[in-house]
C-alpha cells in the first residue's frame, strides 16, 4: 500500500487548508455485482448518521462511463470521491483534477500516483488465507492430490495481489494440486463461462479458487449443472469476498467450503470515515481492513454475514 499525505484542498476565504466533506462520491462501475447493493445500503445509512450524502454512479460496468460520470461530477458539489479504478491509467488525469479543484480522491481498493487516501483490505493475504484453507483440505480428503481451476484477476491491483498470494500458497501447502487452468475472471458470468471451459477439458476438477467471489458463485453453478451434487464430499468451491449465493451454499452443507472476507459493514463505514478524516486535515487517513476466513463451521459468522448480505 502506498502512503499518500492529504492534499491540502483551498478553504473560502482563499487561504490553504482542509475543508469539511459533506458529499462523498462513491464510484464503483461494477453495480451489477452482488456485493454492490448490501455495501452501498450500509454506507448510505451510515452517511446519513454522520451528517453526510452519498452520490452513487451508474456506470453499467462500463469503464468509459466511470470516466464520463467522474468527469461529470468534477464540477459539482461533492467534497471527495472514493473511487474504484477499474482502469487505472484513465483515472490518474481525473484524480489529479479532482484534487486541483480542492476535492479529495481516495482510491478504493488499490493505489493511484494521485490520491488522498486508499481503502484496502488485505488483498495478498486474502489469497494465501483462501489457498491455505483449500490446500490444507486437499491434503487431508483428497491425499494431497487434486486438479485445481484458478479463477484469476490479472487486470487491478486488487486482483493481482490476490492472485499472486492464491496461487503461491497453495504450491505451498499442497504441492500435489495442479493447477490444470488459470484464468481470468470476476463476474458470476465470467466464473460459470470459464469453468465450463475448464471442464470440457478437465471434467476431474475437484478444487475452484477464485480471486473474487462473484466468480465462484458462476463455477459452483457450472459445476452443478455438469452433474456434481452440491453435496459431493470430494469437491471444494471457495472465493474472495463473500455474497449471499455462498454464504447461503456454505450454510446449506454444500461444497462451497470457503470465503474469505472483510466485515461489510467496516468496509461501507470506512468509505465514509476516510473522506471525513481528510476534512478534518488527518494526513494518514488510509486504511488496510483485516479479512477473515469463513468457513460453514463457523454457523454464527455465517449467520451474521448472511443478515448483512439482507438473506
Amino acid at each position: 500500500m502506498t502512503d499518500s499525505s492529504s492534499s491540502a484542498a483551498p478553504a473560502s476565504d482563499g487561504t490553504t487548508g482542509p475543508t469539511p466533506v459533506k458529499k462523498i462520491l462513491f464510484s464503483y462501475p461494477f453495480s451489477s455485482l452482488p456485493i454492490y447493493a448490501a455495501l452501498t445500503g450500509i454506507m448510505t445509512d451510515y452517511a446519513r448518521t454522520k451528517d453526510v450524502t452519498i452520490e452513487l454512479t451508474n456506470d453499467n460496468s462500463d469503464l468509459t462511463q466511470q470516466v464520463a460520470n467522474l468527469t461529470t461530477y468534477l464540477n459539482s458539489d461533492v467534497d471527495a470521491v472514493v473511487a474504484f479504478p477499474a482502469d487505472p491509467a484513465s483515472l490518474e488525469s481525473i484524480a489529479a483534477q479532482y484534487r486541483a479543484a480542492g476535492k479529495y480522491w481516495v482510491t478504493y481498493g488499490g493505489d493511484l500516483s494521485e490520491q488522498d487516501a486508499t481503502l484496502q483490505f488485505s488483498f495478498e493475504e486474502s489469497g494465501r488465507m483462501l489457498a491455505t484453507h483449500a490446500g490444507e483440505w486437499v491434503n487431508s480428503t483428497l491425499g494431497g492430490r487434486a486438479k485445481v481451476l484458478v479463477i484469476e484477476d490479472q487486470v487491478i491491483q486488487i486482483g493481482r495481489e490476490r492472485t499472486r498470494g492464491l496461487v503461491e500458497a497453495l504450491a505451498e501447502v499442497a504441492p500435489g494440486a495442479q493447477v490444470v487452468v488459470q484464468q481470468q475472471g470476476i463476474t458470476p458470468q465470467e466464473g460459470l463461462s470459464v469453468t465450463n471451459a475448464a471442464l470440457a477439458q478437465h471434467p476431474d476438477v475437484n478444487v475452484v479458487l477464485a480471486a473474487a467471489g462473484d466468480a465462484a458463485q458462476g463455477a459452483y453453478q457450472a459445476l452443478v449443472t455438469a452433474g456434481r451434487a452440491e453435496d459431493d464430499p470430494r469437491t471444494y468451491v471457495g472465493g474472495l469476498d463473500a455474497n449471499l449465493f455462498a454464504l447461503q451454499r456454505m450454510k446449506a452443507g454444500s461444497f462451497f467450503r470457503s470465503t474469505v472476507t472483510v466485515d461489510g459493514v467496516e468496509i461501507a463505514q470506512a468509505v465514509v470515515d476516510i473522506p471525513l478524516a481528510l476534512g478534518r486535515g488527518e494526513t494518514d487517513a488510509s486504511i488496510d481492513l483485516p479479512v477473515s476466513l469463513v468457513t460453514p463451521a463457523d454457523t454464527a459468522a455465517v449467520d451474521a454475514l448472511i443478515q448483512q448480505f439482507g438473506g
